[in-house]
């Protein structure tokens, strides 16, 4: 075998030069023909270099820019994200959340979500964790929380268990400290005590049934002859006379109904009046419930007002001068800003500390709709502060600070742009007069 294989040596030698001297050939062949084809058509080198040049303009573009997608929630501005793709699958896991959260099926209302596809700049469009708080927040959406309760009222609320002895000790005005024991005699009485309060929560009525008697009392109070099955709340939120807004939150059968929450800007004041406004976003309200518009259809069999008596007047005159019927109640605080009773447009207040339940509801129902507004209110006044940066620039007015927006994305971008960059969108003495102006 060694002999032959020895033997075999000079013709496997032989045929591999064959083999490289023909690719040789080959190659030289391909390399003639190319000068050749070159010479014919005479392309000169400063082509190669001008496709080069634009190949790599085309990439540094893509690195900088890309199609997205501006989403908009009820007229407001979210954000900008890859696809619509990601808007449906954060829309799933908030409706995961909150399904699980509410203890009842939820589903986000997708005819008040709106999509604008074009060119924008990567750096503007994020991604899908930070779109899904974003919307989270626009929508109003609740998360889950650790409360507690002292005689049927609510002190405080933590979105994690450890910070509930702290809760406790604000409380008890001492430190209190929570432990579980795992083995012993405590273990045993530990598993007593659930045992009990499993025993006693067979015996209860379904919590259905519970809302139900609750809601039950407040028709009661209000001078209803059966439950109210959607209630309707309303608060105003301002900062002087800036940025006055009202929120409409919805309660149906003792539950949110988030979908038709409602939020309102406040047209016709120049100045703080809480009752002006009131009088205003409910008779906006009303009429659009009479020309028949399904966003603010149907009506409530209860309407709560985020005040007192004369909250409740002025919401009891405008139901008057649409000729609708409707009851409504005050919902007032005490000193320390907590819910305290209802109140009628009579100035009758109505106790609702004796039973719990309805003090929890009711609690529950102002604090959601002064959430609402506020969260509306500070997000809008947010806005306008940022965009009142541009404002008192020579020369630059509404018109050119909307060109200014849609050509950098953002107030930081135009803030942060040198004067060169912005004279690709304003006169030069405009673009010299806003770099001044911010370094």
């Amino acid at each position: 075998l060694l002999l032959f294989a020895w033997s075999m040596l000079p013709m496997v030698g032989s045929r591999l030069r064959e083999a490289t001297w023909g690719r040789r050939k080959q190659a030289i062949h391909h390399v003639s023909h190319f000068r050749a084809w070159s010479e014919l058509h005479r392309i000169h080198p400063a082509a190669f270099l001008g496709v080069a040049c634009g190949l790599a303009a085309i990439v540094m573009f893509c690195s900088f820019y890309t199609v997205g997608t501006t989403v908009t929630y009820d007229g407001e501005v979210i954000a900008a994200v890859s696809s619509k793709s990601a808007v449906e699958q954060a829309c799933s896991n908030l409706e995961k959340v909150t399904t699980r959260t509410l203890g009842a099926t939820y589903t986000i209302d997708d005819s008040l979500l709106q999509y604008s596809s074009g060119l924008m700049r990567r750096q503007d469009v994020v991604d899908e964790e930070t779109f899904e708080e974003d919307l989270s927040e626009e929508i109003g959406l609740v998360t889950p929380a650790y409360c507690l309760y002292v005689d049927g009222e609510r002190i405080g609320a933590t979105p994690y268990e450890g910070a509930l002895e702290e809760l406790l000790s604000q409380s008890c005005g001492h430190r209190v400290a929570l432990r579980v024991p795992q083995r012993g005699q405590r273990a045993e009485l530990l598993r007593m005590a659930q045992s009990n309060a499993r025993e006693e929560t067979e015996r209860i009525t379904s919590e259905a049934e519970r809302t139900g008697k609750t809601l039950e009392q407040l028709g009661a109070l209000a001078g209803l002859s059966a439950a109210p099955h959607r209630i309707e709340a309303y608060d105003i939120s301002n900062t002087g006379s800036a940025d006055m807004v009202a929120s409409m939150v919805v309660f149906q059968d003792g539950r949110p109904l988030k979908r038709d929450y409602r939020k309102f800007q406040v047209k016709t004041l120049d100045h703080p009046d809480d009752y002006a406004a009131m009088r205003e976003i409910l008779g906006r309200r009303l009429q659009r419930y009479l020309d028949g518009d399904e966003k603010f259809s149907p009506l409530p069999e209860l309407i709560l007002m985020d005040g007192g008596q004369q909250h409740a007047a002025v919401a009891e005159e405008v139901l008057a001068e649409k000729g609708l019927t409707v009851p409504v109640l005050g919902m007032v605080k005490d000193d320390k800003h907590r819910t305290r009773a209802l109140m009628t447009a009579g100035g009758q207040e109505l106790g609702i500390q004796h039973s719990p339940p309805l003090f929890a509801l009711v609690g529950q129902v102002q604090e959601e709709v002064h959430r609402f507004a506020i969260t509306y209110h500070r997000k809008k006044h947010s806005r306008s502060a940022v965009r009142s940066r541009l404002d008192g620039i020579s020369g630059l007015g509404e018109v050119r600070k909307k060109a200014l927006l849609k050509h950098f994305g953002s107030v930081k971008a135009v803030t942060q742009a040198e004067q060169t960059e912005l004279e690709a969108v304003l006169p030069k003495a405009v673009a010299e007069a806003v770099y001044e102006k911010f370094h």
